[in-house]
């Protein structure tokens, strides 16, 4: 798990929003998604939207992954955002966020990422 990571695939509530290598997506910016966990604890997140946040990362009883101390501090997050561990390989990590996007209308979203 201690690596960068980028967007494979990406669903926001449930509907498909981006797969990379895609001819076309309905939300290209996941393109620009980066959350890099290779230095631990510290943590860089990249999100949907360009913006990157750098603050500290902890495993949870290896089914959580969550972000502390952010900043700048990411909309309606107060800094901390959590993922959900679905699956990890040395090449994929599928997370669920914990809590609902203001970025993307409230929605709850899946990644499935990848190891560039």
């Amino acid at each position: 798990m201690k690596k960068s990571w980028t967007a494979r695939v990406v669903t926001e509530g449930g509907t498909v929003k981006y797969t990379a290598g895609a001819a076309s997506n309905p939300t290209p910016g996941y393109s620009k998604f980066i959350l890099n966990l290779a230095s631990p604890p510290n943590v860089t997140l990249t999100t949907v939207d360009g913006n990157t946040f750098t603050g500290k990362y902890e495993l949870q009883n290896d089914k959580t992954i969550v972000l502390t101390g952010l900043t700048p501090v990411p909309t309606g997050t107060n800094g901390t955002i959590s993922y959900t561990i679905d699956s990890v390989t040395d090449a994929e990590l599928k997370v669920t966020r914990t809590t609902a996007d203001p970025k993307t209308g409230g929605s709850l979203n899946s990644y499935t990422l990848k190891n560039p």
